[in-house]
């Protein structure tokens, strides 16, 4: 990559480097270069991405830590960082060599590593605050939909980032109380395997405080 492609990146990200050799090292994958590329950065990336979020998520949401945990996690994945490289056409501005200069897709590791190493590198190169506005700008500005996507949806995103093949499913314990005032108890099954069970005033809500009890199980051992 030369120095007029940097500027074009630069225009997509909202910030121009003044240490160019900073911008080139974030780009720059281990397959092009042994000694010069963003393995380092990328791990200063995943840190910094995950303290905005969490920082944005304590100040704006009354979310319990489990909750806020599992949208911070959709959020700086593997799969969502790598979704926003394509969707903002970053993956162009990659330097690989070797035989991943060959393959026709590039991995979705990769993506995701880029953008950590990005992320990195304009912390290193203008401070805090402008890297914020970066991740405001292109994680956070997708944090409605996870913030306002229910529970069934959040454990099953969660759920792949685990295990795709796993099974979920939701079946009907009991009900009681008079007809027009039931309540209902639902439980939740993974991989066949009744893991917990929660009541609510419909089947649906009752599925609902399942997921979330699940969720927050789920985050206090992966």
């Amino acid at each position: 990559m030369n120095n007029n492609n940097f500027a074009d990146l630069e225009k997509i990200v909202g910030y121009e480097f003044k240490n160019k050799e900073l911008i080139k090292r974030a780009v720059t994958h281990s397959s092009a270069s042994n000694t010069f590329n963003y393995e380092r950065m990328e791990f200063l990336g995943d840190s910094l991405l995950s303290m905005i979020v969490a920082e944005h998520l304590y100040k704006n949401t009354n979310y319990k830590v489990g909750s806020m945990s599992v949208i911070r996690s959709n959020l700086v994945s593997t799969e969502a960082l790598s979704k926003l490289v394509l969707k903002h056409d970053l993956k162009k501005f990659i330097v690989v060599g070797g035989s991943v200069a060959g393959t026709k897709n590039v991995a979705t590791n990769v993506l995701a590593d880029f953008f950590e190493s990005l992320t990195a590198g304009i912390y290193l190169d203008g401070g805090f605050e402008v890297t914020k506005n970066f991740v405001e700008k292109f994680v956070l500005s997708d944090v409605e939909h996870f913030v306002n996507a229910d529970y069934k949806t959040l454990l099953q995103e969660k759920l792949a980032t685990i295990d795709k093949k796993s099974k979920l499913e939701y079946g009907l314990i009991g009900s009681s109380g008079p007809s027009h005032q039931l309540t209902f108890e639902m439980g939740i099954y993974f991989n066949d395997e009744l893991i917990l069970t929660a009541k609510g005033k419909s089947k649906k809500e009752a599925e609902q405080l399942c997921a979330k009890l699940f969720l927050e199980k789920l985050e206090k051992t992966t």
